[in-house]
């Protein structure tokens, strides 16, 4: 069953049977998706603000977790990161130079906590500025799904701070 408040925004919704490598439980919830001009309207609210957006879909059934962890089908509280992480035997990763299209890019706020996650699309070298440009692939709650620069997302998404990998 799926739930709402008076105002018509989302409380609760039913769940997928959704596990770990290791067989733990991932709590999720599914959502149900906004309508076109709802999220053309979300959408025309973000690409101003962000020069390296490039839309790949404008869905709201799905988070950023839901997304990289459960092929775009539910939303999963990023509090449940780091036992999908551990469960599914993903390893960190120390430095940009060494990340591969796949990879996760865990975004955290001020405050410490994990916000958002992301995939790296591209890793490519900027010789001008001596630096690596890693462009990544994440969903913005339910503002859609979006390529970006690793850097250039809408500030309560916060700032990445970890990379990780399950490559062996």
């Amino acid at each position: 069953m799926t739930l709402y408040d008076a105002r018509g925004d989302f409380i609760v919704g039913p769940t997928l049977p959704l596990a770990t490598r290791k067989g733990r439980e991932i709590p999720n919830e599914q959502r149900l998706q906004r309508s076109p001009i709802e999220m053309a309207a979300r959408r025309n609210m973000v690409l101003p603000r962000h020069p390296s957006a490039r839309v790949r879909s404008l869905s709201s059934v799905y988070n950023c977790m839901g997304m990289v962890f459960a092929s775009r089908r539910t939303w999963i509280d990023p509090e449940h990161l780091y036992m999908i992480l551990e469960d599914d035997d993903y390893r960190r990763v120390l430095h940009e130079g060494e990340l591969v299209r796949g990879d996760l890019v865990i975004y955290r706020d001020e405050e410490g906590h994990v916000t958002h996650v992301g995939l790296v699309a591209e890793v490519r070298t900027n010789l001008r500025e001596a630096r690596w440009e890693v462009i990544v692939l994440s969903q913005w709650g339910e503002v859609g799904e979006y390529f970006h620069h690793i850097d250039d997302v809408e500030p309560n998404l916060g700032k990445p701070t970890e990379y990780w990998t399950d490559r062996i």
